[in-house]
């Protein structure tokens, strides 16, 4: 007896040992990985545009850091703040129109090759044509033009697809922000994708993208065929209803925002006509107005009112809808601002008589920023002076542009100088003014660099951070 119990006490004890070494391994492998994701970063810098994890845009005023945690999440210190990014970042130059990737991406390429990149991938412009897939349902494609067959979408330098269950695509980058009514087909210089059907061709070959790390996607084409059949004039009606619920009864974020139905172009009116549930069809935005297509569809007339409630400077304003109108443009809107916008209708409860009120579209919007480009004019010789042209934004007339302009060279160090540029005239497109460079000396490798800060404008001021360089010697 006491031999079986001196066994049974050492491979008890051989187990914890095993369980300790492993424990200390996983301990000792977290340690390691903390303290070498901690020393990673990368430089974002002034004037690229970024996502973060609520899949909102950030175009940058000034440079920001990118970090990883342990865990492989990256996030961003900027101004002051830290972002959470998720672990796929994409970070698109608008100057150089380069490409940064960081995370895991899937490249695909027209031999049919899947190339793993890991951490950082530079593209330094996307004049190169690229296909990524990102994860299940997620997709990248960069290329100078991305179109869909009727060119009722057109994306420049890149774009993100990303799929429901059910073959509708989300289409975005930091100008575009439009669902697809499936289904779609987009074209670049060097392939297409079919994107409810998760194919790419180059040429003749086609690539079957749910075999790459799988798919959850569940859209069947030979259904579809079989409603072609069985609906024919019912066809469109049945794509838009599908349309919307997908995206939960009409009361997702996301809008129908292109015309092309079945791969066909339909307009506007035909939409209208054709959607037979209370909802939001297209939204746009300008610099001070946001216009927006609905459709109230109410034909036994239950409706008692239709109205929509907009969230403005900390406050609600609810502004009525027309049953019988289709359009409503919201004025008097500050530049590059959010605004929240929430669709209502109400009815009677034939039981308790109570006014019930319910949702059938919400709006996460943002206004345009006015753009200023600014450009080097000439450098005097005789007065040492550095001229140079701001382009104005039209229709945005403004009484002040702060620029401030930095001199880079060897054996230097200069303070930045500052320009408050006043007396605008927005008559004109563009301005002309100077900076005095008196008591500066600089080789022929000089590097300027000119950039507008902010403007004051209608609605205050307003951050810009477009720059432009220059170097003598070029």
């Amino acid at each position: 007896m006491r031999r079986k119990y001196d066994i049974r006490n050492k491979r008890t004890f051989v187990i914890i040992l095993i369980l300790s070494i492993a424990i200390i391994g996983i301990f000792s492998l977290f340690i390691y990985k903390y303290k070498h994701t901690g020393k990673i970063e990368y430089k974002v810098s002034t004037g690229s545009i970024i996502q973060d994890n609520n899949k909102n845009y950030l175009e940058m005023n000034e440079d920001g850091i990118l970090k990883i945690r342990w865990n492989g999440n990256y996030y961003l210190m900027y101004q002051d703040k830290k972002i959470g990014l998720g672990k796929k970042v994409i970070v698109y130059d608008k100057l150089t129109k380069g490409i940064k990737l960081y995370g895991k991406f899937y490249e695909i390429t027209e031999t049919g090759k899947i190339v793993d990149h890991i951490d950082e991938v530079e593209l330094k412009n996307t004049a190169n044509t690229k296909f990524y897939k990102l994860d299940d349902r997620e997709y990248l494609l960069v290329d100078k033009e991305i179109t869909s067959g009727d060119k009722s979408i057109n994306a420049s330098d890149y774009l993100l697809v990303e799929l429901d269950r059910m073959g509708n695509a989300k289409l975005s980058n930091y100008k575009l922000n439009l669902k697809t009514i499936k289904p779609t087909t987009l074209f670049t210089s060097k392939y297409s994708f079919d994107i409810a059907n998760e194919l790419l061709k180059y040429n003749d070959l086609e690539i079957d993208l749910k075999k790459i790390i799988g798919s959850t996607n569940q859209y069947k084409k030979e259904e579809e065929e079989k409603k072609k059949d069985t609906e024919e004039d019912g066809n469109n009606d049945q794509a838009i209803n599908n349309q919307v619920t997908a995206n939960g009864g009409g009361n997702d974020t996301n809008v129908i925002n292109n015309n092309n139905i079945n791969g066909q172009t339909v307009t506007i009116e035909e939409l209208l006509r054709n959607v037979k549930m209370t909802s939001i069809i297209r939204a746009t935005e300008s610099m001070s107005a946001i216009d927006v297509y609905y459709v109230v569809y109410d034909p036994y007339n239950e409706y008692r009112s239709v109205y929509a409630v907009i969230h403005k400077n900390g406050e609600e304003e609810n502004v009525p809808l027309s049953k019988t109108d289709n359009h409503i443009t919201f004025e008097g809107l500050k530049a590059d601002t959010d605004y929240l916008i929430e669709f209502f209708y109400t009815t009677i409860d034939n039981e308790t008589k109570e006014t019930v009120r319910t949702g059938f579209g919400k709006l996460d919007m943002h206004t345009l920023k006015p753009q200023y480009k600014i450009q080097v004019y000439s450098i005097s010789g005789v007065n040492n002076d550095l001229w140079f042209k701001l382009y104005l934004q039209e229709d945005y007339p403004i009484t002040k542009a702060y620029v401030t302009v930095t001199i880079t060279c060897d054996e230097c160090d200069y303070q930045p100088i500052k320009k408050t540029i006043e007396n605008i005239d927005n008559y004109n497109s563009v301005v002309r003014d100077f900076v005095s460079l008196n008591g500066y000396s600089f080789g022929a490798n000089t590097l300027f660099r000119l950039s507008v800060d902010s403007v004051d404008g209608p609605d205050g001021n307003i951050k810009i951070g477009s720059y432009a360089t220059f170097r003598l010697g070029r």
